[in-house]
């Protein structure tokens, strides 16, 4: 019988398999005697970029691509009351990693993918069916309807696009899905240059003021569309093989180069959005009957409020 001490490796290897016998034998305790009726996954996801395009360690994706949905728990319905964190989007990402814990930087969802994690969180919350308001174009009334969400969830979306590359002279183009941070702050950008046009428009400034303070906003306005389609942008591609992916570089090629490099990205994402199925729903005017389609919007204001 051997009397040798176990090494550190063996007396490791021991502990684990001991604790490993105590965890089999006896049920973990919870201290809350209510954990038991906490929230738990309602639904499963499969995000329509299948995890791609997401930046490193911003989400742990499952070996079988389903995301778990918790529903809002009564934080997140007051998160989204607050205007200021609606605004600035924080609100949005908190509910989002709060209900979908697998998502750990809800600022880096690629736009494909942004849609059905709204969609959802709102069935894992209120059900399927959501109500809508439409106004009949035939004969202007406005009545209540009823949608089933997973009309939305189970449509098609192609975005095979971004697997090819466009051509700019002798340059290859590569495009990337947007990020929900950098579409939050061109909206919140947009918004600031339009309070102020409205601002700038109603003070007593005279008309040569004026005229400066507009050419300044066009100017940021300017700047900020060269910032997205840069945004939009993987890599651009040289004939000797390098790919430029500073967004630096990036930015000054699209605001140095003639206006045909924006004819040719812009040609290119709207042959990517095309295989995004619009989100309309057949409508059927209960007062005069005619039919028509009813454009499906996301109003934070009303898409996370209960039915009931």
């Amino acid at each position: 019988m051997s009397t040798e001490s176990p090494t550190p490796e063996e007396l490791k290897a021991m502990q684990e398999t001991l604790l490993k016998a105590q965890a089999q034998a006896q049920p973990q305790q919870s201290g809350n005697p209510l954990s038991g009726y906490m929230r738990t996954p309602q639904i499963y996801i499969t995000l329509p970029s299948g995890g791609r395009f997401w930046k490193e360690n911003s989400i742990d994706l499952p070996s079988n691509g389903e995301l778990p949905v918790l529903a809002m728990s009564t934080k997140d319905e007051l998160i989204l009351k607050s205007p200021d964190a609606l605004l600035n989007g924080q609100a949005v990402v908190d509910v989002i990693e709060h209900c979908i814990p697998n998502i750990k930087d809800a600022w880096e969802i690629p736009v494909c993918d942004f849609d059905t994690i709204l969609i959802g969180i709102r069935i894992a919350s209120y059900g399927e069916q959501m109500e809508y308001m439409s106004q009949c174009p035939g004969c202007n009334e406005t009545n209540e309807y009823e949608i089933d969400l997973r009309r939305f969830m189970d449509m098609t979306v192609d975005i095979s696009g971004y697997d090819t590359t466009t051509l700019y002279k002798d340059l290859s183009v590569k495009l990337k899905p947007a990020t929900y941070r950098a579409i939050n702050a061109s909206n919140m950008e947009q918004f600031e240059q339009q309070r102020m046009f409205t601002v700038v428009n109603a003070t007593d400034l005279s008309e040569e003021e004026k005229l400066k303070q507009f050419n300044e906003v066009f100017s940021k306005l300017t700047d900020l569309n060269v910032r997205q389609m840069a945004e939009t942008i993987e890599y651009i591609e040289t004939p000797d093989g390098n790919r430029v992916t500073e967004r630096l570089f990036l930015n000054e090629f699209i605001e140095g180069a003639d206006r045909k490099i924006i004819d040719v990205v812009t040609k290119h994402q709207q042959a990517i959005n095309a295989g995004v199925p619009e989100k309309d729903i057949p409508t059927k005017c209960p007062d005069c009957g005619h039919e028509y389609t009813t454009p499906f919007t996301f109003d934070q204001s009303n898409f996370f409020e209960s039915v009931s």
